[in-house]
């Protein structure tokens, strides 16, 4: 580009930028015999200069894997800056042998999607000997995951649904291959390699196929045949565990089924985590339709099988979403619990909003019978006055004579004012009672899961505030309820003002309130060390404190405590419901959520007080809401005291306990750890059919 000097006598060439300026002034002091010269080209042309003096592209090789008949290496690109993976044929190999690895690379080079690993180069070294290098993952392989679930390690970060994910990736890069004709043939774990963002490929075509284009053409007329390279591929045709039956024969016609039977196998492992043999032995329980698909996609015969990928990941797609299926024949009920699946949040509500207004009904209605009944009530007394007042104007003539019947008639209207008046205050009784029952009913612990127990607790005290708009007399039952919730929250200072106001509550929790008035925290509850104090305060006192000293427990969820002070609370609570054993240790993992108890611990379960539903337990554990639960060391016996426990792994080494029958019952337990010859054959079967039994040797 050409600059030309302003002609005008403006001062336009004085705005000229600096820097342009001195660009322009530069580029007219170099000469001709400059420019020619090499070290001006290299200052001008340091990229050209830099990339044509490499001699020597790929760099500082590692092997990083050998196979059947390649070696990899992770090596630095010069040219383009990056480490990449440098594939080369096993030094065994001599030139007959070329081809069949570079097919390899080729197919690579067909396919470009990003679930399917890249191809950057192919050429011949400094020795003849070819070579082509890929992108260079970060990350581990299928395998190394799976075998990591096995022993019980990153289940939390791959779980199920996150598997089944990372399974519609590879249907998504091997459907993408059969749609540009190509077979994969060899998928199995080892072949998919998982990024640390959860990104999935498919790696290692080298036994793969490109179909023909058309039926007249028989497979070894295409280019990329595996079966044109001789014996060099016998040893490795394939992996047993993930090939079709039909297969194992070379001569057979590759088809996609082929590939399909291998993505079944590798599903049955990333569901199950075990081989396709060890499940069809032991057929472990697992969602119906689950298993459905992994039955269609590794059937026999190839005519069974899906028809394509995109089927088998429509259906895992399907399953995913809440929906049944394709290949299972669903149920009503089966529809019922998808679409509650599907909508859980919404179902939730609806079912609790549901509740509160069949118990708002039931008591509106019962008020309005009431309210009927005393109209009718009233009416009738009214009529029966308006008689008696003509009567009364009839006789007003006859007064003399009707002296003492009038007397007498005042006696039995001052009677009906009393029996009125005392039906009056029955009535009142029975709307405190009324409040005092559903108020019991709503802060019931074997009726409301505890993420809902502080919704229900207010929604109990605005039903009692209804029912103190009409003014009860102090000692009522009512502001004694009133007052109990108050504790319960927490709330001192409001429980107090009812003392204060001289309504009826207990002495003893009067006391504690007056006592911890002062000790809450600007948050509106008390400190740790406070609280644990008042429940042992509250569990010395009597007895029959420790129903709402659990309570208080449970509504404390709703304060924002430390993990490390909700751990002391449960300990305090087991240890005071254990006779306070002097070994008791109890250790809690967040990120894992799990509970490790030892000491001399014989219960983990209360009995509740309560009239109905009589004889509930609950579990002194209830506020942590563990998934992992060891008990070694500990003199527990009875297993039933963690049926409401949502525990996936128990350990139960080194305990009292005899009978494993209870936990066959279990929804959620998925793991059990034994001690070898803890417990006879006979309690180990109960359990193998639905959870995965681990029998440890003793030290």
């Amino acid at each position: 580009m050409n600059f030309q000097p302003a002609t005008s006598n403006d001062d336009s060439h004085d705005r000229i930028d600096p820097l342009v300026k001195l660009l322009y002034d530069a580029s007219e002091e170099i000469t001709s015999e400059e420019i020619n010269d090499p070290s001006t080209f290299d200052e001008l042309c340091p990229l050209y200069t830099s990339i044509s003096n490499i001699t020597d592209r790929y760099q500082n090789p590692q092997l990083i894997g050998r196979g059947g008949m390649k070696e990899v290496f992770r090596v630095y690109d010069a040219k383009t800056v990056r480490h990449v993976a440098l594939a080369k044929p096993l030094a065994k190999f001599s030139h007959d042998h070329f081809d069949a690895f570079l097919r390899e690379a080729h197919i690579t080079a067909r396919l470009e999607h990003p679930c399917i690993i890249n191809l950057f180069d192919m050429d011949i070294d400094s020795d003849g000997r070819p070579f082509f290098t890929l992108e260079f993952k970060q990350g581990r392989s299928l395998r190394a995951i799976l075998e990591e679930l096995r022993h019980g390690r990153e289940r939390d970060r791959f779980t199920l649904r996150k598997r089944l994910m990372l399974f519609l990736r590879v249907c998504e890069a091997i459907a993408y291959a059969h749609s540009q004709r190509v077979l994969h043939l060899d998928i199995k774990p080892e072949n998919i390699q998982i990024g640390e963002f959860g990104e999935a490929q498919v790696c290692d075509w080298g036994l793969g196929v490109v179909m023909p284009s058309d039926h007249s053409q028989h497979d070894s007329e295409v280019l990329l045949d595996p079966d044109l390279y001789g014996p060099l591929l016998d040893t490795v045709k394939g992996t047993p565990t993930y090939m079709s039956p039909e297969q194992a024969d070379r001569v057979a016609r590759k088809t996609p089924q082929m590939d399909i039977y291998a993505l079944g196998c590798v599903l049955c492992e990333m569901v199950t985590l075990q081989s396709i043999q060890k499940y069809r032995k032991s057929r472990p329980q697992i969602d119906s339709a689950l298993v459905a698909m992994i039955d269609k996609a590794t059937a026999h015969d190839p005519a069974d099988r899906y028809a394509d990928v995109d089927s088998l990941q429509e259906d895992i797609s399907r399953f995913l979403a809440g929906f049944s299926a394709s290949v299972q024949r669903s149920s009503i009920l089966r529809e019922a619990a998808l679409f509650y699946r599907r909508h859980r949040d919404v179902c939730a509500v609806t079912l609790g909003s549901l509740v509160i207004l069949l118990l708002c009904l039931s008591f509106f209605v019962t008020q309005l019978r009431r309210k009927h009944q005393s109209a009718v009530a009233a009416r009738a007394d009214a009529e029966t006055a308006w008689i008696r007042a003509d009567t009364e104007r009839a006789l007003a003539t006859v007064a003399q004579k009707t002296a003492e019947q009038a007397k007498e008639r005042a006696e039995e209207s001052l009677a009906a004012y009393i029996v009125e008046k005392n039906k009056s205050e029955d009535r009142l009784q029975a709307q405190v009672e009324s409040a005092i029952a559903v108020s019991d009913h709503l802060t019931s612990i074997p009726l409301i899961a505890h993420d809902t127990f502080a919704t229900t607790v207010k929604l109990s005290m605005k039903h009692l505030d209804t029912v103190l708009s009409n003014t009860p007399p102090p000692e009522s039952k009512v502001w004694h309820k009133k007052f109990w919730l108050y504790f319960l929250m927490q709330d001192f200072a409001s429980a107090t003002q009812l003392l204060d106001e001289e309504k009826g509550v207990e002495p003893d929790l009067a006391e504690f309130a007056r006592e911890y008035k002062d000790k809450v925290n600007d948050q509106g509850f008390l400190d740790t060390d406070d609280f644990i104090a008042m429940l042992r305060g509250l569990c010395r006192s009597s007895r029959y404190r420790a129903p709402l000293a659990e309570k208080m427990m449970i509504y404390d969820l709703e304060y924002p405590r430390s993990i490390q002070d909700r751990v002391r609370i449960v300990r305090f609570w087991v240890m005071i419901n254990n006779h306070k054993p002097d070994d008791l240790e109890l250790r809690y993992d967040a990120t894992t959520r799990t509970v490790r108890l030892r000491g001399n611990v014989w219960s983990l379960s209360r009995t509740l007080s309560s009239t109905w539903p009589p004889g509930v337990r609950v579990s002194l554990l209830y506020t942590l809401n563990p998934k992992n639960l060891d008990l070694r060391g500990t003199e527990i016996s009875d297993l039933t005291e963690l049926d409401d426990l949502d525990l996936l792994q128990l350990d139960i080494r080194d305990t009292k306990v005899t009978d494993l029958s209870p936990l066959a019952e279990s929804r959620s337990l998925r793991r059990v750890i034994v001690a070898a010859g803890q417990f006879p054959e006979s309690q180990i079967a109960l359990l193998r059919d639905s959870l995965d039994v681990e029998i440890v040797e003793q030290d």
